[in-house]
């Protein structure tokens, strides 16, 4: 019977942290059960952009597992249907420092290996006309970046290592206790069913309050609410990830550049930077248009401060940017949501290890479609060798 089963490894958390930590571990031929509290996941690792851009990250290691994670997600998709799209992503710079970091991180890239293009404000046009003339100084276009669809990819990658890999995974389980006896992990789930395992990986999202929390100190993670919407779909008119001015100010890794320190901001660029704003587009399959976004933050054990609404005041400052941006035929918003990721204020990612038995893994905050390929890899690779 399941109860008495003893398993190499368990993952509690069905997101793209335990899923990618699944995978690696199945390739190591070890026996893996993935449980998951709801009949499929559909937090954090669900209600984000999709794009898979090692640009954006921070140059001292996550910029490599960036890179690593394409060539993770790359390889599944010739196995199967992940949703990738190399499509490649472009940067756009707004004004002369921006421009300016985008030249300094060409050369950063370069030194690199990171294919990468710098374009004058003309071919940036030539290359869509539907860029705003009065908006466009320049740009950036890095060819081997991705889009992938975050409402399938960990679903069909969890059904993937079902079919072909043996993984075990039990939906609608919520587990009420981990803990280190006999030597090795104990888990005990809502129905009373003990399972065991030599190591038990907790990535369960921001639901820190369950399991373990007295591990989960205040002043070590945060909850960052990010607003997203969606609109009406229209003919194909973006063939790449297409990233911003704000986004070239907030991304990570252009604070390595030279001139990142001596940046200036606008009255205007304050107001959105205040709200967490950096605009984003991408085009889905069926035509509409993602568009994001903004991010606010409460420690860990204050969710309840975001409360349930959605700003339209946000919204609104996200489309008006927007229109600056581009020309699209239709602004017709479709939806919107919100969605909530942990963040580790201490480190880039917060990973703690339990009596040697229990590892969490939390807290990688935005970065999780770029890197957790990349990074579970290595966290697996450490755990057993």
């Amino acid at each position: 019977m399941l109860k008495s089963r003893k398993y190499d490894l368990i993952i509690v958390g069905g997101g793209i942290i335990g899923t990618f930590c699944a995978l690696h571990a199945l390739r190591k031929k070890k026996s893996v059960l993935l449980v998951e509290k709801d009949d499929v996941p559909f937090e954090a690792s669900f209600r984000n952009f999709g794009q898979a851009v090692p640009s954006g990250q921070s140059l001292n290691k996550w910029f490599d597992y960036g890179r690593k994670s394409l060539r993770i997600y790359k390889d599944l998709q010739e196995h199967t249907d992940i949703s990738l799209v190399k499509q490649g992503s472009w940067y756009l710079a707004s004004d002369d420092q921006e421009m300016t970091l985008l030249e300094e991180m060409s050369q950063i890239f370069n030194e690199r290996s990171y294919t990468n293009r710098l374009h004058t404000a003309t071919e940036c046009l030539e290359s869509n006309p539907h860029f705003n003339k009065d908006y466009v100084k320049g740009g950036m276009f890095l060819p081997d970046e991705a889009s992938l669809n975050p409402l399938v990819m960990v679903h069909r990658v969890r059904a993937y290592l079902i079919k072909e890999l043996g993984l075990n995974f039990m939906p609608n389980t919520a587990v009420i206790d981990i803990e280190k006896k006999r030597g090795i992990a104990k888990l005990v789930t809502s129905k009373n069913e003990t399972i065991w395992a030599d190591h038990i990986i907790l990535a369960n999202g921001r639901d820190t309050q369950f399991l373990l929390p007295e591990h989960y100190q205040a002043d070590e993670l945060k909850i960052s609410k990010l607003q997203m919407m969606r609109l009406a779909p229209q003919a194909k008119v973006l063939k790449a990830n297409i990233l911003t001015g704000l986004t070239i100010r907030r991304y990570e890794s252009f604070r390595a550049c030279p001139s990142y320190s001596r940046i200036t901001s606008t009255e205007h660029q304050q107001k959105l930077q205040a709200a967490g704003i950096h605009i984003l587009f991408k085009q889905a399959d069926d035509g509409s248009i993602i568009l994001g976004d903004s991010h606010e933050y409460a420690p860990v054990h204050k969710q309840s401060k975001f409360g349930f609404e959605i700003s339209t005041e946000i919204n609104q400052m996200m489309l008006k940017e927007a229109k600056k941006i581009l020309h699209l035929a239709d602004w017709t918003v479709d939806s919107t949501w919100a969605g909530f990721y942990l963040q580790s204020t201490v480190d880039d990612v917060f990973t703690k290890t339990v009596e040697n038995v229990i590892h969490i893994i939390n807290g990688i905050g935005g970065k999780g479609m770029t890197t957790s390929p990349g990074f579970t890899e290595e966290y697996i690779h450490n755990l057993y060798e």
